[in-house]
């Protein structure tokens, strides 16, 4: 079954190519936008719970949907 994400955008590629593991605590970005910075709070199978560093909401998402990014330094 197709999410509604890629119903309403099938020409744009979800999964941004990252082959490096994905790791609880680890900072990723979700596909290949430049968007927010999640932490990665627990993954589970194929499925990563993430939380923004900043706001918003936290989310479930596939792991080859995630892009590994370098820890932001402490504030």
């Amino acid at each position: 079954m197709k999410t509604l994400t890629e119903l309403l955008s099938a020409e744009a590629p979800l999964q941004p190519g990252c082959t490096l593991p994905k790791r609880t605590g680890d900072h990723v970005m979700v596909g290949r936008n430049h968007g927010p910075v999640f932490r990665i709070v627990h993954v589970h199978a194929d499925l990563a719970w993430i939380r923004p560093l900043t706001h918003g909401q936290d989310g479930l998402v596939p792991l080859d949907r995630l892009r590994a990014v370098e820890p932001m330094p402490p504030t």
